[in-house]
């Protein structure tokens, strides 16, 4: 057996299902009947030293290796029904597209990183088209197993989840399953069809170093196809029924080369969630996180649905641009938490921001408490800290005098304004800072940082921030944790112990090539990060914002990391 061919074949046609979309479908045809190659059908009995090396492979195409360079323009432009697909998917997250899909000549179907002609990131889906018909016959035909596969990609986009060297990182891997299991059922899938990708395509065993066990990836479906029953009012969510349709799945044999969409998918373009009438179903933290899907979250059902909804559009334009993503929670329960730690707790479980950058807020409104807080991701908490306290008085002040009225009207009226005007302020308070990690390794914005003082010398002009390429800008690079406590006396190794009271403390990383630098970490931000805390001598991908590059060693602070292999 060639098992070389098969290492490279399935994990391909695994990822490549998510461009069924640009093939017309062959129907619900068994694996054992298609009319494939032999090396497909060979596959399928493979031994168990086999499955277990193209496990291997598959489980890693999530991520690349290593940011993918494809060509000037970014890769060939996907078939139009292609395209349709993540827009039909896209309509059931309620969130703005922060990706490209592209065709490329590129090993595998995945959520990658590629960089342009300015060697800035950019997040896509690319895919190689060579394998659709493997991957329809290897499902049976389901019409929903590319758009599962599909939906996941998108997750790991929309989470912000960083693209790792060497492959996924588990809990990651989770998020995205349920992710993709909470949209199929909001798209009309049933609990079987939501895992039937998975069940195919991935075989069972153990937890791997990338990804976890096929048993526990089937869960996290369930778990996220049955909150999203939840959410829409259902008490039958453990038969795992589709919801009923008056059309076919997105994805059924159709004649026409761009199919239209199902019923129940809008036929406007991509925009923000519509608020539903009656209370929302807040989903409990503690469970997987899996990214929201609204910016106004109701228990009550008292919010003005007309100023809900332009809030809603509103929160969606500046997740669209610059990023900032700011959910509002008006809760019954806490949950046994004080709500500053609920609402940081909901952070992680909604996966509000960017995981990457911590470009996320939630607003926490406890009337039944007489509480309200406000927890802000890293990096809008570097910028914005000072204004929390009056947000969180404005908003208690609303409690106080306005919850009164929402409870004897069952209404909140004009009090909606005040509630929900607070996320439009943060929001709009993190703007005018740069959201993409621009440089891909700490010497290359030292070194630009460099050249800029060396240019102001010889020119005699004066320092601008606002024209520096390096100010406040972000830095993706890799190192291992040196110190978790460094000796603020020791002066080889500079602790700003002002800018950690403001900040965070201080750790003192070794980066790959040598160098030290000094990062500054939010307390809170350890338990955002599916990694878990930080341990000395470990190796990690880190993202963090300038501060003083001229410090010795450079000054930055930290927003995210990932363990590395």
């Amino acid at each position: 057996m060639n098992t070389s061919l098969l290492t490279k074949l399935l994990p391909l046609a695994a990822c490549a299902a998510l461009v069924a979309c640009g093939t017309p479908s062959d129907g619900a045809v068994p694996v054992a009947a298609a009319n494939e190659p032999a090396r497909v059908a060979t596959a399928q009995a493979a031994p168990a030293s086999v499955v277990d090396e193209i496990a291997a492979n598959l489980q890693a195409c999530s991520y690349d290796g290593a940011p993918v360079k494809v060509p000037a323009r970014g890769g060939g432009t996907p078939p139009a029904d292609c395209r349709d697909m993540v827009a039909r998917i896209m309509q059931f997250t309620g969130l703005p597209q922060n990706f490209d899909v592209i065709e490329a000549k590129v090993p595998n179907a995945a959520a990658l990183v590629v960089l342009d002609e300015a060697k800035l990131p950019r997040r896509v889906i690319a895919f190689n088209d060579d394998f659709i018909a493997v991957v329809r016959r290897a499902t049976g035909g389901n019409a929903w197993a590319p758009v599962s596969i599909m939906a996941h990609e998108i997750g790991h986009h929309l989470s912000g989840h960083t693209i790792m060297p060497g492959g996924s990182q588990p809990p990651t891997e989770l998020e995205a399953d349920k992710f993709s299991g909470f949209v199929l059922h909001k798209m009309g899938a049933s609990l079987a069809d939501a895992q039937q990708a998975m069940t195919s395509l991935v075989a069972d065993g153990p937890d791997g170093a990338t990804h976890p066990g096929r048993g526990k990836r089937l869960a996290a479906i369930a778990e996220g196809w049955t909150q999203a029953c939840r959410q829409a009012g259902r008490t039958d969510c453990t038969q795992g029924d589709a919801v009923a349709q008056t059309s076919p799945p997105p994805m059924s044999p159709v004649a026409t080369p761009a199919p239209s969409l199902p019923a129940t998918t809008p036929a406007t373009p991509l925009t923000a969630a519509t608020p539903a009438a009656g209370p929302d179903v807040v989903p409990a933290p503690g469970s997987t996180p899996s990214k929201f899907g609204q910016f106004v979250y109701d228990e009550f059902g008292y919010f003005d649905r007309a100023e809900r909804a332009r809030v809603e559009q509103t929160m969606f334009a500046f997740a669209q641009e610059p990023g900032i993503e700011v959910v509002t929670l008006l809760v019954r329960d806490l949950h046994g938490l004080s709500a500053q730690d609920y609402a940081h707790a909901m952070m992680r479980q909604l996966r509000v921001g960017k995981l990457d950058v911590g470009n996320g807020a939630v607003v926490v409104i406890a009337p039944v408490q007489r509480a309200a807080a406000i927890a802000l991701g890293p990096g809008l908490m570097l910028e914005n800290a000072y204004l929390v306290e009056n947000q969180v008085k404005s908003l208690q002040r609303s409690i106080e005098y306005g919850w009164s009225v929402c409870e004897k009207k069952r209404a909140c009226a004009g009090w909606t304004e005040n509630f929900l005007g607070v996320a439009t302020s943060i929001a709009g308070s993190g703007k005018h800072w740069e959201w993409r990690i621009r440089y891909q390794n700490l010497a290359d914005m030292i070194a630009v940082n460099a050249r800029e003082f060396d240019e102001r010398q010889a020119s005699g002009a004066s320092y601008d921030p606002n024209r520096s390429a390096t100010w406040r800008k972000l830095v993706r690079f890799s190192g291992s944790v040196a110190n978790l406590a460094p000796d603020k006396n020791d002066k080889r190794h500079f602790v700003n112990e002002k800018h950690a009271e403001r900040v965070g403390p201080a750790l003192l990383v070794r980066e790959e090539g040598g160098g030290d630098a000094m990062l500054y970490l939010d307390p809170r931000t350890s338990a955002l990060m599916p990694a878990g805390p930080l341990v000395e001598g470990r190796r990690y991908s880190f993202v963090a914002r300038e501060s003083n590059l001229h410090g010795a060693p450079p000054q930055l602070d930290l927003l995210s990391y990932d363990a590395l292999p």
